[in-house]
């Protein structure tokens, strides 16, 4: 399969995957509102952004190994990739069991015996001591770039969650603890059901102490040291900062805050198989040394990114108020100037991804920390408790800070991303963002003096403007601004997923055909 028709399958495939995801989660959040209440559902968020930390430590984990696993595979060096995963596992291990020590004193010490909260960090403390372990496993399935193996196995484990709960509240009881139980089970399934996958994309591969390697174990612990820092700001970020104003406000704000967060995330979920594979791709063209094609995987990458994201922020501008008073209610509607300032601020920080992950795959980790520590950590942070301090408003100051924070992270991102490749910012400034932010003005201003001379209120009507808005955002993309190699490369594409759907259809119809014929 050529390169990049297997990026284009990746994408493709986690798409799918990522619009089920979606379901399960909106699903869920009105649900346990009305089952376990605004407080209930408050401390669930905490617990439910526990978890997701401990999936960036996963990340954090897995890209050490599927950095130096790409370029040894690349070069068919397959002792040193059970060198790189034995020694890695040896190092998630050690990791798992300080982490989960940390998360079982905490909750021995400083939470309520009686308290939901104590069981629900003793559950995570075990998620940790058996999931992180398998995250070589993983990494070596990423490094062959089959990342919608993941997304597949997600979300298949979402929707079976989002069943078991419901099918306990109908014949047991609602309650947080159970919640935080089955989420937890479904999400070890969907790991381990990962490690035979890895074997067989990796034939060979063997996970043996006899392999483990001290030279291997520095480079994954240098890198993965470095990457679990960028993943702490992130978790400092999101997770941080809903404890933060838990313990400020209230568990009933961190519920307004989850919802508040929701698009974004849901955001990053679209995103992520878009630019997941600029590091695996980026430690193959270093390995063998091809250094004008990093400059256009950057540029190119960004520049994809960034007309997907704005499609995204036109939508949003004209619908979050009606899709939060259909998900959550009426009464939730005033969050929507904060959950579109926040989407907005974000979508910019995702469409730099791919020079994050650039400077990941070319070993700049430091700059990468940095980047991530002082946008997500040291100005977010000092900017939210400033502002709550003078306006006594926790929705206004989480939403500056945390906006501040992006929008710094993104121009970093940016600025070190092009140095790393060489490229100069007034050259590509235009190619990357210029052309698409002209045509999202173009495309949105419009829409909303239509939304406004029409007087249109109801979601239908603010519906069928967005959806015609993005058609032609698209469309205006296409025609003036893709170039007629970009035109090409779509066209291409379309014919290969035209070719995948007709190989399909032929599978089924004699798959079919052979079902219905007699046995004589």
């Amino acid at each position: 399969m050529r390169q990049s028709h297997l990026v284009l399958s990746n994408a493709a495939i986690m798409w799918i995957t990522r619009a089920f995801l979606i379901v399960p989660q909106v699903i869920l959040v009105p649900y346990l509102i009305r089952t376990i209440g605004e407080g209930g559902y408050g401390l669930y968020a905490l617990i439910w952004s526990l978890l997701m930390s401990v999936v960036q430590l996963e990340i954090a984990l897995q890209q050490g190994v599927v950095k130096y696993s790409a370029g040894f595979l690349a070069q068919g060096r397959l002792d040193e990739v059970k060198k790189i995963v034995s020694s890695s596992f040896v190092y998630s291990l050690l990791l798992a069991v300080v982490t989960s020590g940390g998360l079982l004193a905490a909750a021995i010490l400083f939470i309520a015996p009686s308290s939901p909260m104590r069981t629900a960090l003793t559950v995570v403390a075990l998620i940790v001591l058996f999931i992180v372990p398998l995250t070589p496993y993983v990494a070596v399935i990423q490094s062959r770039q089959r990342y919608y193996v993941g997304a597949v196995l997600d979300t298949v484990s979402k929707y079976g969650s989002l069943l078991a709960i419901v099918a306990w509240f109908q014949l047991v009881k609602p309650s947080l603890e159970s919640v935080v139980v089955i989420t937890a089970v479904f999400l070890f399934l969907s790991r381990t059901s990962q490690v035979p996958i890895a074997y067989r994309l990796v034939p060979g591969l063997q996970n043996r102490p006899r392999f483990f390697n001290w030279t291997s174990f520095r480079l994954i612990a240098a890198f993965g040291g470095a990457t679990v820092l960028v993943n702490f700001s992130l978790a400092a970020n999101s997770t941080g900062v809903r404890w933060l104003m838990g313990g400020m406000v209230s568990p009933s704000f961190v519920s307004h805050l989850a919802i508040i967060l929701m698009p974004v995330s849901v955001l990053a979920d679209i995103i992520r198989p878009m630019t997941i594979t600029v590091m695996p791709l980026t430690s193959a063209y270093e390995a063998v040394g091809n250094q004008p094609m990093l400059k256009e995987l950057l540029i190119r990458s960004m520049r994809y990114t960034t007309m997907f994201v704005l499609a995204g922020v036109i939508a949003a501008g004209l619908l979050t108020r009606n899709i939060l008073t259909i998900w959550v209610g009426s009464r939730y509607a005033f969050l929507a100037p904060y959950a579109f300032a926040l989407f907005a601020c974000v979508s910019f920080q995702l469409s730099t991804s791919s020079a994050h992950h650039m400077l990941k795959g070319l070993g700049r980790l430091k700059t990468v920390v940095l980047i991530y520590l002082i946008a997500l950590v040291l100005v977010p942070f000092p900017a939210i408790l400033a502002l709550f301090h003078l306006t006594r408003n926790p929705y206004l100051s989480v939403t500056i800070g945390l906006c501040g924070g992006s929008l710094l992270c993104g121009c970093l991102n940016i600025v070190y991303g092009l140095k790393a490749v060489q490229a100069r910012w007034r050259g590509v400034w235009i190619r990357i963002f210029g052309q698409s932010s002209a045509m999202t003005a173009a495309v949105l201003l419009p829409a909303w003096g239509i939304i406004r001379l029409a007087g249109f209120d109801q979601f239908l009507g603010r519906a069928a403007v967005a959806v015609f808005s993005v058609l032609l955002y698209f469309a205006g993309c296409y025609v003036l601004i893709a170039t007629k190699a970009e035109r090409r490369q779509f066209l291409d594409y379309g014919r290969v997923v035209g070719e995948k759907a007709a190989q399909i259809l032929r599978i089924k119809k004699r798959l079919k055909a052979e079902n219905t014929t007699e046995i004589p």
